[in-house]
């Protein structure tokens, strides 16, 4: 998604990093991010194989150890070790129950660079005659958990004498640190310039752990199809705030929004017709945006962007971005040619993650913490926020929890500066008072594993000017009591959007890049303080930013002393009232008209003792 946006540099002002992810726990899922070659096509089906006959595929190892691709009939999985996240197991491919290729680094190996490397290639034993059809593709359901291996899959069209490689995983690339595959997941390769109208098309599947105890390969129901003629798809669609550097946040407080927003997406033609008068739609019911992306030849994806300037009130938004052209404005591959983006206006909470706001059969989440590391270190992770407002007022965070997290568990919240996390740094932000953004250590109760999340207070709310910072969650790792934070990856983040970074026992810290969404979220305004006051339950400002008016609601379990004032920056007092003895739930109703735009703090005293909201008032 990021080169879809030309942004100037980086507000972190700070060069990103890429350094190897690697961690080895069965907490840990990232998904395999969707590409135009990962989507389901309608299925003309030329030639199939279930992996029931052992026969139809010449097995070769080529490497030092005994493991090699072989046929399973266990969907359990039960030859892999027993860690692996219950996301991938069984093994659901449509007919996993009739067999299936596996190849086992984790359950064949030792341990690393240990002379016992798995070289592995599973080919038809006879080749497949596609002659009659010029337009192909190769499809194949498989599940994975990836490690430093390299794999992927060979065509050849003259009967094995030279073969075309398609990638998917390489030692030495790191760029994309996912290290799951979906469940199944399904890849769908274009052969047609290779094997199109061929009569001796062979297919290989390759697999090499590079003498590295990596983890399983799992392929099932591969075919190859016959292209469809007319198939566009709408991949990578977003919404993201103009100056949050191609950032999108689940939840955003009114006073965080930005001005304006980038809308778009890219279109591919994955069919055998040039697509005309292709455009799209993106349709968030109360705003809409219209692209026309005009002629797209076969093969080409083209981008599309808008830059929009809704007015957002609080509430959730979901978008139906939809695709269509002169060609195809239906039909079963239709499906493909939409694409959905959400995301929520809130009074006060701050959020990358969209847990709980996107739909729940489009999330996809994991879970990083203190065990994901194969050495004992301490683990921060990081997600960025981008924070507008001249003064912002933070008072926590709320910390999303897997339940793999066990009562006991120890961690500690801070605000860091972007630039020395990305230069393997852990500086400690002061806020415009002085005061360190940094918690004390909190010990975790079952109670809140049970809830899936957790709230932790600063020791008083924090005010901290306009920029660019992570919200880091440190992770202590004591061996017996893990701890483990949610991961949204529902939506492909720029790769700076959240990080990890590892504190050995030497004391070297060490930064990788995420790309995800930790469910690490800044809880703006004085929320500690109404957690804290007796007799206070709730507080809420709306609209907020307000025009001509504002409310605030006041919620009290008890008979309880109340004012209400709000003052500027400086402190001058420009509303008050008193409400004397009151109970239960209360609205004050604000007249804005004489206010000047800005940003104000609005004070909520109950029997002595003050919350503080912030209030934003534009016109």
């Amino acid at each position: 998604m990021i080169g879809v946006f030309s942004f100037a540099a980086l507000a972190v002002n700070a060069q990103r990093v890429s350094n190897e992810y690697s961690p080895r726990v069965s907490d840990v899922k990232s998904e395999h991010k969707a590409k135009p070659t990962n989507q389901q096509v309608e299925k003309v089906i030329i030639w199939s194989d279930e992996f029931t006959t052992p026969a139809n595929w010449t097995i070769a190892n080529i490497g030092t150890n005994d493991e090699e691709w072989h046929f399973s009939s266990d969907p359990a999985l039960g030859e892999t070790v027993s860690t692996l996240p219950a996301a991938l197991v069984p093994f659901a491919s449509a007919t996993a129950s009739n067999g299936f290729l596996l190849v086992n680094s984790d359950g064949s190996n030792t341990s690393d660079n240990d002379g016992t490397q798995i070289i592995t290639t599973a080919t038809t034993a006879a080749p497949i005659n596609l002659t009659g059809y010029p337009n192909v593709l190769l499809t194949y359901q498989h599940s994975f958990r990836w490690y430093k291996d390299t794999r992927g899959v060979r065509v050849s069209a003259d009967n094995g004498v030279t073969w075309t490689e398609f990638e998917m995983s390489n030692f030495t690339d790191y760029s994309t640190p996912n290290q799951n595959s979906g469940n199944p997941e399904i890849t769908t390769i274009d052969i047609s310039a290779i094997a199109g109208n061929q009569s001796q098309v062979l297919v290989q599947f390759y697999y090499d752990d590079n003498d590295i105890w990596g983890w399983y390969w799992a392929v099932d129901d591969v075919s190859i199809i016959e292209k469809p003629l007319n198939d566009i798809q709408n991949i990578g669609v977003y919404f993201a705030g103009s100056n949050n550097e191609g950032v999108e946040y689940g939840r955003t407080p009114v006073d965080q929004l930005d001005a304006s927003y980038e809308v778009g997406g890219s279109i591919v033609n994955f069919g055998v017709n040039t697509q005309t008068n292709v455009n799209v739609v993106a349709d968030f019911a109360s705003f809409t945006s219209n692209f026309v992306v005009g002629t797209v030849a076969p093969g080409d994806t083209i981008g599309y962007n808008n830059v929009e300037t809704p007015s957002l009130a609080l509430g959730t938004y979901n978008g139906t971005y939809t695709a269509v052209s002169t060609e195809e404005t239906s039909g079963s591959n239709f499906p493909n040619n939409i694409g959905l983006r959400s995301f929520a206006v809130t009074d006060n909470m701050y959020s990358q993650d969209g847990i709980g706001v996107y739909p729940p059969a489009t999330l996809v989440t994991g879970a990083i913490g203190s065990e994901s590391f194969s050495e004992p270190v301490d683990t921060y992770l990081a997600s960025m926020y981008h924070l507008k407002g001249v003064t912002n007022l933070i008072s926590g965070f709320e910390i999303g929890l897997s339940a793999s997290s066990v009562a006991g568990a120890e961690l500690q919240i801070s605000i860091m500066d972007t630039s020395s996390f990305f230069a393997d740094g852990l500086a400690v932000v002061n806020d415009l008072n002085g005061n360190e953004a940094k918690s004390g250590y909190y010990t975790l109760s079952a109670s809140e594993i049970s809830a899936g999340k957790i709230g932790v207070a600063f020791s008083q709310p924090l005010s901290l000017p306009a920029g660019a910072y992570f919200a880091v969650v440190q992770v202590i790792n004591t061996g017996s009591t893990p701890i483990y934070v949610l991961d949204d990856q529902t939506v492909a983040q720029p790769s700076y959007a959240s990080m990890v970074n590892t504190l050995s026992d030497l004391g070297v810290a060490t930064a990788y890049t995420n790309g995800n969404a930790f469910a690490i979220r800044l809880k703006m305004g004085n929320q500690a303080s109404v957690n804290e006051i007796e007799g206070l339950t709730a507080v809420s400002v709306y609209p907020n930013p307000a025009t001509s008016s504002t409310n605030v609601a006041i919620e009290l379990n008890t008979e309880s002393i109340v004012s209400v004032s709000v003052t500027d920056l400086s402190g001058k007092v420009v509303y008050s009232t008193d409400l004397g003895s009151v109970n239960g739930v209360q609205n004050v109703a604000i007249n804005t008209d004489s206010i000047s735009n800005g940003a104000y703090l609005v004070n909520i005293n109950v029997n002595g003792s003050t919350s503080t909201q912030k209030l934003i008032v534009r016109k």
